[in-house]
């Protein structure tokens, strides 16, 4: 029976062997499985270069290369099973190739122009990609504590300039996750059935006014029945602790050994989507149901748990945040920051003046500015093309759950996890797994000094002294085991140097209603 080797990614950039121009940019949600004798590739094909309206790269068709002992190093080494000219023909239902033998197989797309230029990232091998880093519990310096390992070793750290205002990718531009994330509008429910969940359009990833198209979008349309989201392809993690007590965090493109994807698994334990789909912006409040639309304020004082109704008004399958994208968020900031201190990689945020809901920032201060942005000058954030990921407004997150101080998680909707209880809990830790931590009576504005790493469910925060904002992990923890504490995440304009990815509120009941607390939705 005839064998495939699922090769793995480099760090190569995009170049072009004949014709004149630039490249297209690489497939993207690379896939690749073996069943007996037929394998089964999955891609999307690039999308047109398009900026400010003007096309600069116009995809033809990709080349999809199969070779025997090696990884192909260009469309002519090796053989070419199939010439794609219908853009994404693929992506969902795969192309098959019947292996012709016993040998040892890898495969590789090679997206043309039309110009002719052709794209030779190593991004665009099927296989697992595979990252990790590692981070020094000992250590409190957060530009050191972290290290990588593994393919990305030598890799550049990415990071926001705030002097030139654009944000400086290093080795990771053409990391695979990178091309995972795509602002579009989704319908909801009010759509109909035959739309509900699906795509109306992909934006323009510099300026979420257009559409990839040039045409102008609906990402501020209060009339339409979609709301302005980011899709997420599968993403896989491993998180573990070695026995000198460091913490490992592996990132994948494919499942791995030990890794998980909760993120994406079915509620049936078995299945995965293929995407989630995760609001670009703040959730705001239209008539009783939270929306996520350019130039609108963000839904506050308003009860968490009438918040979480008012998202799952949008119909089924929509919801609030959920702590599994927290987690996939967060350890892909620390990897390609090579950091712990995401304010000051990324960006302040909205982190200080608050005092009432007049403090609060509308959605779609940077419609115009990528994937990546943020300042020193306590303007709004965003990465993965997520607004506020932190600052501005904590967000109600479903997943976690404090009860007596110990912290109790679920990873997913089913019993995959462990879990005992399927769906989300509001009031009660029953069915939710033990984290193990515990942090008793009141933890008021506690800098993050230690975190434990317990696997597949990640980072668990402890109350322990001697954090500050420029070590360790340099957000803030609330807790009061007092209450039934309903998670929060991010901060808000009132807790200062607090607030950042990993700023946890376990203090109030998910009843809670302040104008600090607020919403963002997830499908």
């Amino acid at each position: 029976m005839g064998q495939v080797f699922f090769s793995g990614s480099g760090s190569g950039n995009g170049s072009s062997a004949t014709g004149n121009g630039i490249p297209t940019s690489i497939c993207k949600m690379l896939r690749i499985q073996k069943n007996g004798q037929n394998v089964t590739l999955k891609w999307q094909d690039p999308d047109d270069t398009i900026i400010d309206g003007q096309t600069l790269c116009t995809w033809d068709r990709t080349l999809i290369v199969r070779k025997a002992g090696s990884s192909p190093t260009s469309e002519i080494d090796g053989t070419v099973i199939l010439i794609n000219t219908t853009r994404n023909q693929y992506a969902s239902s795969g192309y098959v190739d019947e292996l012709p033998d016993d040998d040892e197989y890898f495969y590789r797309a090679f997206p043309i122009s039309v110009n002719g230029v052709v794209n030779y990232d190593n991004q665009n091998k099927f296989g697992n990609k595979l990252y990790e880093f590692i981070i020094n519990p000992n250590d409190s310096n957060p530009a050191t504590r972290v290290k990588y390992a593994g393919e990305n070793a030598n890799y550049t750290p990415a990071k926001m300039n705030f002097t030139s205002g654009q944000f400086e990718y290093g080795s990771w531009e053409s990391a695979f996750f990178m091309g995972l994330f795509r602002p579009c509008m989704v319908y909801n429910d009010a759509a109909g059935a035959s739309l509900k969940g699906t795509v109306m359009e992909y934006l323009d990833p510099n300026n979420y006014a257009l559409t990839v198209d040039g045409d102008a979008s609906h990402v501020a349309d209060t009339s339409c029945n979609a709301n302005a989201m980011v899709e997420i392809g599968q993403i896989w993690v491993k998180d573990w602790t070695d026995a000198d007590g460091k913490i490992h965090v592996q990132i994948g493109s494919e499942e791995f050994d030990g890794s998980d994807c909760w993120t994406h698994i079915n509620k049936d334990g078995e299945t995965y989507r293929d995407v989630i789909y995760r609001s670009i912006y703040d959730g705001c409040n239209i008539s009783s149901k939270i929306r996520s639309l350019s130039n609108q304020t963000p839904c506050n004082t308003v009860a968490g748990n009438t918040q979480i109704a008012y998202a799952k008004a949008n119909g089924t399958g929509w919801d609030v945040d959920e702590y599994n994208l927290r987690r996939l968020i967060n350890y892909l900031l620390i990897l390609i920051s090579k950091t712990t201190d995401t304010q000051t990689a990324f960006g302040y945020g909205r982190y200080t003046g608050g005092s009432s809901a007049s403090a609060l920032i509308k959605s779609g201060t940077l419609d115009d500015k990528g994937m990546f942005w943020g300042d020193t000058n306590n303007n709004s954030m965003k990465v993965f093309h997520i607004e506020n990921w932190w600052g501005n407004i904590w967000k109600i997150t479903n997943g976690i759950i404090q009860s007596g101080g110990k912290l109790y998680y679920k990873m997913c909707e089913g019993f995959a996890d462990g879990s005992t209880i399927q769906d989300y809990q509001q009031t009660s830790a029953t069915g939710y797994i033990d984290s193990g931590i515990t942090n008793g009576g009141t933890v008021s504005e506690c800098y993050i000094k230690e975190m434990a790493l317990v696997p597949h469910l990640g980072l668990v925060p402890k109350s322990t002294a001697g954090g500050s904002s420029t070590t360790y992990y340099c957000d803030g923890f609330w807790s009061n085991s007092g209450v039934v504490g309903f998670a929060r995440f991010g901060g808000d304009s009132n807790n200062g140097f607090l607030v950042g990815a990993f700023a946890f509120n376990v203090n109030d009941a998910v009843s809670n209603s302040n104008w600090n607390h607020g919403v963002s939705l997830f499908y």
